[in-house]
């Protein structure tokens, strides 16, 4: 890679290795071309004592090995250390491949070996990342449409409703967001009031969702699909108000419809926000 970061998230300190300059050398880093998988023994519904194996993806378990050289080396340690240091805070990691993606992910640091000596310093770190996939750093963010159905139920109406498909003259109307990555990616949805009952769906994935709610023009909720969250204003709970599935952006095109059962004025507003999503590289 041509280069890599490793940031401390509490406070900003951060150490960045190059491709073999200004004092640092990357030997060498695994980890980052497929994540670990881990067994599951799950007792199948409706089945007395039967069980079935199958494998998911886990872990991401990431080793980098280098040398600090050259006039600063002493410098560069002092500061190494303090980013790697042991606060029980998930590290960011952002790094450059040589064909220029730029990527990252989160991960606690496991294990550190750099010890101190009057030459070369030799550095071993090794780093577990909760989350096997690898995202893009640019956060890609799409404003979502009302979605106009003709040959369906008329709005408003009761959510959830069934959704006739569109006509070939709708095409101008659908919302299209898109994953570059080869991974699914979960998307954090921030709606802006004032409505009752938003449906939520990707067309593409076969899934959808329904916020059985009523917001006023000054009301927002962020819903987190990855950390299964539902939150209006910033405190209030309404997880307990979807329905539905909780869906992720398929890599490639993704077709979405937006609809409200009632009180839509031209401030309510979906937006969706992600990153792109990789499976290794």
């Amino acid at each position: 890679m041509k280069t890599l970061t490793i940031t401390e998230q509490l406070n900003g300190d951060y150490f960045t290795f190059y491709d073999n300059a200004l004092g640092t050398i990357l030997r060498e880093f695994q980890g980052l071309e497929y994540a670990q998988v881990r067994e599951s023994i799950d007792d199948v519904a409706g089945d007395y004592g039967s069980v079935y194996i199958t494998s998911k993806h886990g872990r991401r378990v990431v080793t980098i090995q280098g040398d600090l050289v050259g006039n600063d080396i002493f410098a560069n340690r002092r500061l190494l250390l303090k980013a790697l240091r042991q606060t029980g805070t998930i590290k960011l990691f952002k790094f450059t491949t040589y064909d220029d993606l730029l990527l990252q992910f989160e991960a606690e640091i496991t294990k550190v070996l750099n010890p101190y000596t009057h030459k070369i310093h030799t550095f071993l770190i090794e780093a577990m990342a909760p989350d096997w996939r690898l995202y893009a750093q640019a956060l890609k963010s799409y404003d979502v449409s009302q979605t106009i159905v003709q040959g369906g139920a008329s709005i408003p109406a009761e959510i959830p409703m069934s959704i006739a498909e569109p006509t070939a003259s709708e095409s101008d109307i659908t919302n299209i967001i898109e994953n570059d990555g080869n991974e699914a990616s979960d998307p954090i949805f921030t709606i802006h009031g004032p409505g009752t009952d938003f449906y939520i769906s990707n067309e593409t994935a076969g899934k959808n969702f329904t916020l059985s709610a009523t917001l006023n023009d000054t009301d927002v909720v962020v819903i987190d699909v990855k950390r299964r969250t539902a939150i209006k204003n910033g405190t209030d709970n309404l997880y307990s108000s979807l329905t539905g599935d909780l869906w992720s952006v398929l890599p490639g095109e993704n077709e979405l419809r937006f609809l409200i059962s009632a009180g839509l004025t031209v401030d309510t507003n979906l937006n969706v926000a992600f990153r792109d999503a990789y499976s290794g590289i």
